[in-house]
């Protein structure tokens, strides 16, 4: 619930946005979302200004979970500044507008930039991990076209190897590039005829998930939901916490699914609900929403 603050309040927590204290940073994004539409004229015309891009960036921040139409019309503005970083938290403003707006303008928008090959590598990348709320069949054709940056992954033949290279460089790589390792990995893991084999590939692709998540990239939430769906046994632990940490509520019938394949394994079980139970908080959904009404009835005591 947005709270009342005075138009000084407001220019006091976005002049703190250019401060070289990230802990006072952070708090002012954070009072800022709070209070909620009443700050969008002062962060769009700092967002507009000459400011330094980061400081811009953080004020794009602070208009996400805003469901306003003047949010959104900032945020499409932002998308031609000359800042990539900018351009990225624009286009993070807008992943919340393109499966929901009653339009189609912020769809258009962000599918011209990842389409755009004048456009900088990491702002395609975001363009398209921006779409990942729509259904694959209409993202996977712009991912394809996005750009894949040259990367140093190790042999695709050996999994350990390729979980060496995650760990080391899986904070830092284009999130493009890890999730391209996801797709091979998953072949690798599909085409493997050697359980234990087929298991190491697994692990990896899991680990992979989870460096994603930690960067808050949902540029392959289909494949980690896909993978709850299909799974026919417990997963590795990289995946539910790749999944808590992104998961919104089109993950938790995947997640009663995977539950219900090991009824006899009471600590899988134990941590799919808890993982669950924690994507329903985030999401808002209580037990008198649809969807847990539908998931209570189908998986009697997942959540």
């Amino acid at each position: 619930m947005a709270v009342r603050s005075s138009a000084r309040d407001i220019a006091r927590l976005v002049a703190d946005l250019e401060s070289d204290d990230s802990i006072r940073r952070t708090a002012a994004v954070a009072r800022l979302r709070v209070i909620g539409e009443r700050t969008i004229p002062r962060l769009a015309e700092f967002i507009g200004s000459g400011a330094d891009a980061r400081a811009r960036a953080l004020a794009l921040g602070a208009l996400q979970d805003l469901r306003a139409s003047r949010a959104l019309d900032v945020a499409l503005r932002a998308l031609g500044d000359n800042e990539p970083d900018v351009v990225i938290a624009g286009l993070a403003v807008l992943r919340e507008w393109v499966a929901r707006e009653d339009g189609t303008s912020a769809l258009e928008a962000v599918t011209a930039i990842a389409v755009d090959e004048a456009r900088h590598p990491r702002v395609r990348a975001a363009a398209v991990d921006a779409l990942s709320e729509l259904p694959e069949h209409l993202v996977r054709p712009l991912r394809d076209r996005a750009p894949r940056p040259e990367h140093a992954w190790p042999s695709i033949d050996d999994p350990e190897a390729a979980q060496t290279w995650i760990d080391a460089h899986g904070a830092t790589a284009e999130a493009s590039t890890v999730h391209a390792l996801i797709d091979r990995l998953r072949s690798h893991e599909q085409s493997e005829s050697a359980a234990q084999r087929r298991t190491a590939w697994q692990r990896a692709r899991g680990r992979a998930h989870r460096a994603l998540a930690k960067r808050g990239s949902r540029l392959a939430l289909f494949d980690l939901r896909e993978t709850f769906d299909t799974t026919p046994k417990p997963l590795p632990e990289d995946f539910l916490m790749a999944v808590e940490a992104l998961g919104d509520a089109s993950c938790l019938e995947p997640l009663a699914r995977a539950w219900a394949v090991a009824p006899y394994d009471p600590t899988w079980r134990a941590r799919v609900s808890t993982t669950a139970a924690a994507i329903a908080k985030r999401a808002r959904l209580t037990a008198r929403s649809a969807a847990m009404k539908r998931i209570r009835t189908q998986w009697p005591g997942f959540i």
